[in-house]
């Protein structure tokens, strides 16, 4: 039931409103605060899951439309509904407790409550109200995160495409903290463009820096998790490099040395980490690892190359928010992100999609074709297969969201990269 990420599937189809009342029956304890992002399903959703709780007896505070990390933010038991970055025909739920998602063993509690499980009635039903403070509490958090004089004395003007649920925050805040911002795709009534913020789907942002003469900008997914910067030429920073200069500000400020990332590192962030003196952490994919080997261990920082960032002064999921007043405050005291990532020299890199109808079964097959192909180094397999080799690595795993296998890739050469990825793209055809 449960993937990377929560739960995520077609409404109507695996996300109905039936699941998501019997979902928060089964989740709701104390009171449990609600999020959407801006999918029209979402509506329905709320109100089932608002239904499922106060049948339980628990009292729910319905956030409205927030990101991801609002809902963390309010404490308790909470469920975000949304997909994320997946496509505006899918939604889902992500269970929330005490500032982050539930950890893989809560999981399995609620999944075989869900089967087997009738659904709860309360001696009395819930009450159910708003909470309109929240979003003035996220940004009164991300203002303490970082130096907001700074922000205010040096102003940069900066193009935000939020594309969803962060629309009711992010702009405001850099506002606020002395940013000239200027918005785009700020709708709240559906998505204008794909979600993922990739570079294919966030083509039009480098035009718009460019004709506004902007300093940077920021793009977010559908609900708020995912942060990607562009420079001033309106070119999409390497989420690489955007992450190897996180971590780096981080470490800069803290005696703390303790960095997590996940089985897609490149070379880039184990470097920057060796470099400042630091120790890092390898986890599967997904904020749910990030934010647990985090706690686990004390960690300052922990981060996935694709936009997600977990702060450990902040909610324990990806804050893209944060991320935001952060990647201000790295511009007002570095300078042009176009130099910046200089500091930071990409090796060649690829990344592939498969479609796969069972994906756990096509990867059984694809870890049976890499030890059966010759291909030798270090491997690790809790998450998919990675094998790091003298000149670079590759990494399959299947996607916890999508039915999809994904082939990450960094090679030190272009000759190298091209060669392995002709024959690892046959490997994984053939498993499909």
């Amino acid at each position: 039931m449960f993937g990377t990420s929560g739960i995520r599937g077609i409404y109507g189809t695996d996300i109905t409103e039936g699941l998501a009342l019997k979902i928060a029956n089964i989740f709701a304890m104390g009171r449990l605060a609600v999020g959407r992002d801006i999918r029209e399903s979402g509506v329905q959703l709320l109100q089932a899951v608002s239904a499922g709780a106060v049948s339980a007896g628990v009292d729910v505070v319905d956030l409205g439309i927030v990101p991801t990390p609002t809902v963390a933010l309010a404490g308790g038991r909470g469920i975000m509904i949304t997909a994320s970055h997946n496509p505006p025909e899918y939604n889902g739920l992500k269970l929330m407790e005490n500032g982050k998602e539930i950890g893989k063993g809560l999981e399995k509690e609620v999944t075989q409550a869900y089967r087997e499980s009738t659904l709860r009635m309360g001696k009395k039903p819930g009450r159910a109200s708003r909470d309109s403070g929240i979003i003035a509490r996220h940004k009164a958090l991300a203002t303490g995160m970082v130096d907001a004089q700074a922000i205010a004395k040096g102003k940069p003007k900066v193009v935000v495409d939020c594309n969803g649920a962060a629309a009711v925050i992010t702009p405001s805040l850099l506002t606020g903290l002395g940013c000239e911002v200027v918005g785009v795709n700020m709708s709240l009534e559906r998505f204008a463009r794909a979600s993922e913020p990739n570079e294919k789907n966030l083509a039009h942002l480098g035009g718009i820096v460019r004709a506004e003469r902007a300093d940077f900008a920021i793009a977010h997914d559908g609900d708020g998790d995912r942060c990607v910067v562009f420079d001033e030429t309106g070119t999409m920073l390497p989420l690489d490099a955007q992450l190897a200069i996180m971590i780096e500000h981080e470490l800069a400020s803290s005696k703390n040395r303790k960095i997590v990332s996940t089985v897609e590192a490149s070379l880039i962030i184990r470097g920057v980490v060796e470099r400042a003196g630091g120790e890092i952490a390898i986890t599967p994919v997904g904020s749910t690892f990030v934010a647990d080997e985090l706690e686990r261990s004390g960690a300052l920082f922990g981060g996935e190359p694709c936009g997600e960032y977990v702060y450990s002064k902040g909610v324990h999921v990806p804050d893209a928010v944060v991320a935001a007043a952060k990647f201000a405050e790295i511009f007002c005291s570095k300078g042009a992100f176009s130099k910046l990532k200089a500091l930071y020299p990409q090796h060649f890199m690829a990344r592939e999609r498969f479609q796969a109808k069972d994906r756990k079964a096509a990867m059984a097959r694809v870890k049976k074709a890499v030890d059966a192909s010759g291909i030798r180094g270090e491997m690790r397999s809790d998450d998919g297969v990675r094998v790091d080799e003298e000149d670079g690595w590759f990494l399959i795993r299947a996607s916890g969201t999508e039915p999809i296998v994904r082939l990450t890739m960094e090679y030190k050469t272009k000759e190298r990269l091209e060669a392995r990825k002709k024959e690892l793209a046959a490997l994984i055809q053939k498993s499909l």
